[in-house]
């Protein structure tokens, strides 16, 4: 592994890491099996080394008395759905702790990609290094001034997930013209050793410019053959594989783990976005109320509690007598032994509820959970609830009454996220064949995913299911029914067999979404990108018929939870929001396009909406700001539509 240990800053005792990495990041698109460019703070020239991060089973090696208390995460649906036992939160690294399984903890990487070159002007010479050897080398040449070794910037990938460094070695001696060139190599001289990355004159990068030579044999090749665009194998000639994707999964340590893959490999940057699609599953915490008080409710949500519970609950009497022993202790003197008893019965009986009604590969039906409880009457404020929310009546929204049935304000709410996976050259969608899905760990004794939480706040609108069905009726569908044939062709040449069925109320409740998003990022204070949304809506069945969205806060620091949101929310102040918002979605900068283009965006997935007015960061949209039409909201009377808030405008 490497090695991240602390270092003196110079003139100071201060002791810092030299590689640094953002908690919630490794959980999301710097996670398992990504590529990371940390900067050395401590380089001048801020030399930068390139690491992957390993696989599951090498931070279990780092935890060898356990994975620590404070960093496991129970979610009982997600770990029903995900079939797990408990999820983990990435280490942090700890100087002194009390606590020593959480001492100086670190991620594990990997370097990669291994090849490296001098960047000295007239030099260029490439050196191979290990996926263990540390970073900051110097070129053998020993130049006057000389700068640390780069790592370069090809990889290839493949769809099926896999990557491995460029064939630099094989490309170069692949292509030899002339006879000459046949007799000047020779394998016994020409090795890793002897090649030089030659890039363009006045230190030009480009693909075009940069050539790999082979100061042996004089060989040479230019980079800019490998990206072609012609569908064809560009590494043909090479291997013996006919399609010479190598099947390498470098993250999992070993050679063992290579695949044989028939797919057709792909030359990519190493900083693309292509290059790592992580594969989260999200939900939000659904707490059990036991009805007891908070210091048993505390005390039952303590993971390390809640197991050695779990271990006897089946046997009653032996669960009775070990709750009398492990209560004497004084620190739990305050507890009642009935009352606690009681509430742990409570808690079995409501998880394996939850667990029941936790339908694996149903997504729908796993919001409809959340749905229903925010919906609950019995669902209200709570001092100590990890969901609490704030429910008003609606008439205390006045005219708002005609187009919402319910908007409640959600104070506290807690989103946990899970890695599963991920992709690489396309994005994973629901319905794509799951063994594209790169697995974390081979290691099939690891019952757990890394995971992290988001504490939070939000606004929860539930849409007026009549005022819906009347706006249906005077709204012309023509124009959205393209849209979503658009969808499902775009589906099937991603490989995705199973058409969705998008109800013509998603496109009305996703658009406001976006358009409140945007407005409360002005009124609130969060950036855009801080807030995300979640939609309720149903397409498979009628049954759990859903018509709401909660839009929360994503950050994932304590801008989360900042109070702003939920003001916003009050009566008083959630009508001039929703004025401002629609005065804003009236008018675009890109009029008369935007309003009269109805297939525009991501292969023609959106109608009236673009950058300028309807589009959010990546990272706050389910759909990846595809199927909106802001003429749902506005209306046109161009195209005979009204739209759902065309009274509240007039």
């Amino acid at each position: 592994m490497i090695k991240n240990k602390p270092y003196y800053k110079k003139n100071n005792k201060e002791k810092k890491l030299k590689r640094s990495i953002r908690r919630g990041d490794v959980v999301s698109i710097n996670g398992v099996g990504s590529i990371y460019s940390f900067k050395d703070h401590f380089s001048r020239s801020g030399n930068q080394d390139s690491l992957m991060l390993a696989g599951l089973e090498f931070w279990q090696k780092r935890m060898p008395s356990g994975i620590p208390e404070e960093l496991i995460i129970d979610e009982p649906r997600l770990k029903s759905i995900l079939n797990k036992d408990f999820f983990v939160l990435p280490p942090d690294f700890r100087e002194n702790t009390d606590n020593k399984k959480l001492e100086r903890k670190r991620l594990p990487y990997f370097r990669f990609p291994n090849w490296h070159y001098c960047p000295h002007q007239y030099c260029g010479l490439m050196k191979r290094l290990g996926p263990t050897s540390e970073g900051n080398q110097k070129c053998e040449k020993k130049h006057k001034n000389s700068k640390n070794l780069i790592p370069v910037r090809f990889l290839v990938i493949c769809k099926n997930g896999h990557i491995d460094d460029f064939p630099f070695f094989e490309w170069v001696h692949s292509k030899k013209n002339t006879e000459e060139d046949k007799k000047s190599y020779n394998p016994d001289h020409c090795n890793d050793s002897t090649l030089i990355y030659q890039a363009g004159k006045g230190g030009n990068n480009s693909v075009y410019d940069i050539r790999i030579i082979c100061s042996n044999c004089k060989n040479s090749r230019s980079l800019a053959e490998a990206f072609r665009k012609d569908g064809k194998n560009p590494f043909k000639d090479i291997f013996d594989n006919e399609n010479s994707c190598q099947g390498k999964r470098p993250w999992l340590g070993s050679n063992e783990s290579n695949e044989n893959c028939v797919s057709l490999p792909e030359v990519v940057l190493r900083n693309a976005i292509k290059v790592y699609y992580p594969v989260i599953k999200s939900s939000i915490y659904i707490p059990i109320d036991t009805k007891s008080e908070r210091k048993i409710h505390e005390f039952l949500n303590n993971i390390n509690h809640w197991s050695k519970i779990k271990k006897r609950i089946e046997d009653k009497e032996k669960l009775k007598s070990w709750l009398e022993g492990y209560l004497d202790d004084p620190k739990y003197k305050e507890l009642d032994f009935e009352k606690v008893y009681k509430s742990i019965l409570e808690k079995e009986l409501s998880e394996n509820k939850i667990s029941l009604e936790t339908k694996k590969d149903d997504d729908e039906a796993y919001r409809f959970q959340e749905y229903q409880f925010i919906k609950n009457p019995e669902t209200i404020e709570s001092p100590y609830l990890e969901l609490s929310i704030k429910k008003k009546p609606i008439k205390e929204y006045g005219i708002l009454e005609k187009f919402f049935s319910n908007i409640y304000l959600v104070d506290r709410l807690t989103e946990t996220r899970v890695q599963v996976g991920f992709t690489r050259s396309t994005p994973y969608e629901e319905g794509v064949d799951k063994n594209l899905i790169q697995k974390l760990t081979t290691d099939q004794s690891i019952k757990w995913l890394p995971a992290t939480i988001v504490k939070g706040e939000g606004i929860f609108f539930e849409f007026n299911k009549k005022a819906i069905q009347d706006w249906e009726k005077q709204f012309n569908f023509n124009d959205l029914n393209e849209i979503v044939k658009n969808l499902n062709e775009l589906r099937k040449i991603r490989g995705l067999s199973e058409n969705r069925n998008i109800k013509n109320k998603f496109f009305l409740i996703h658009t406001f979404a976006h358009l409140m998003i945007n407005q409360l990022s002005y009124s609130c204070g969060y950036g855009s990108s801080a807030l995300r949304e979640r939609v309720y809506c149903n397409s498979k069945s009628n049954e759990n018929s859903m018509e709401g969205v909660l839009i929360y806060t994503a950050s994932g620091d304590s801008e989360g939870s900042l109070g702003g949101l939920v003001r916003e929310g009050e009566p008083l102040n959630i009508l001039k929001t929703i004025r401002k918002m629609l005065r804003k979605a009236n008018v675009c900068s890109y009029d008369p396009v935007c309003i009269d283009h109805k297939q525009q965006g991501l292969n023609g997935t959106n109608a009236s909406a673009c950058h300028a007015c309807s589009f959010l960061p990546e990272t706050s949209c389910e759909e990846s700001n595809q199927l909106l039409d802001r003429t749902t909201i506005i209306g046109n009377f161009k195209n005979n539509s009204r739209g759902y808030f065309e009274d509240l405008i007039k």
